[in-house]
């Protein structure tokens, strides 16, 4: 499978690049800096990828680099939230314009394409409602303007989007080198609504007491800059997996019923004995991820 990954330079990008790669995915790193990339990975991984560089800004030099990458998925980790209301952040801008580049590309080219965003836990639902989480502590709101942006796609769109909603990531480790030699532990994830949520006898305090809950679920769902990365490219090489069963299966362009219906028959690659259908359940919803409690 040929990735496409947009912000490669940034925390979370950069750990992209060594776990898609140690998953056996072909790599094309959009940046607006080459060397800046080149400065931040080792010589045996800028080696193995490929390196675009362009303005994530600017919608049609995002079409370009589908086009020419002739990528079968993306990942975009390009831009970073403010975490105050107030605060000025360009994260709005770019998505619309990655996005925008990749549903003009999938209609030249007229295939599908599976595509993971990232955003933050604020924009899943406070489990037992129908409201984000951010509506009780309002951090890192541009997410909600993005995600409302993907929920427009009309259902006949050629994006098969998942959109992965981490609390706080920090990093395991400096080293960027692939295949990947920190030990990864496994994530749990749930579509829509954080997994394993606490509540406790604070939300029934008025007024605050749902924020408070929030608050106390928090520090719970800290997971690494790594185990998110290599949630997003193991989900990636058993789509690969799934895909190649499909084009098996029928002389055609694999649809998107064809993949989930081979899904059932195949294992995910977790310890857990969940299955692969799971993920595809979970596209085109927010996906939440948290270490094993």
């Amino acid at each position: 499978m040929k990735v496409l990954l947009l912000g490669a330079t940034g925390n979370f990008g950069s750990r992209l690049v060594p776990a898609l790669l140690t998953h056996g995915l072909s790599v094309t790193c959009f940046v607006r800096s080459a060397a800046k990339l080149r400065g931040l990975l080792p010589p045996t991984v800028h080696d193995q990828i490929t390196i675009i560089e362009g303005d994530a800004k600017k919608s049609a030099v995002v079409k370009r680099a589908v086009l020419e990458s002739e990528c079968d998925a993306v990942v975009n980790a390009a831009g970073v939230a403010a975490a105050a209301p107030w605060s000025k952040t360009d994260l709005p801008e770019i998505f619309k314009a990655v996005l925008q580049g990749i549903q003009e590309a999938c209609v030249e080219r007229q295939r599908p394409i599976r595509v993971w965003f990232v955003a933050g836990m604020g924009v899943l639902n406070y489990p037992g409602t129908e409201k984000m989480i951010s509506s009780y502590i309002p951090l890192y709101v541009a997410h909600r303007q993005n995600l409302r942006l993907l929920k427009t796609l009309p259902p006949s769109t050629l994006i098969d989007w998942s959109i992965l909603c981490p609390m706080t990531m920090k990093a395991k480790s400096s080293d960027l080198t692939s295949p990947t030699k920190t030990r990864q532990g496994k994530l749990t994830a749930n579509a829509t609504t954080p997994p394993l949520w606490h509540n406790s006898r604070l939300r029934r305090i008025p007024l605050v007491g749902k924020s408070l809950t929030v608050a106390r679920n928090a520090a719970r769902y800290e997971t690494t800059l790594e185990q998110n990365a290599d949630f997003i490219a193991a989900d990636l090489e058993s789509f690969e997996t799934l895909r190649q069963a499909a084009y098996r299966m029928s002389s055609n362009v694999p649809c998107r019923q064809a993949v989930v219906d081979e899904a059932a028959r195949l294992p995910f690659r977790d310890d857990s004995g969940q299955y692969a259908s799971m993920i595809f359940r979970e596209a085109r919803q927010p996906v939440s991820a948290t270490a094993p409690a």
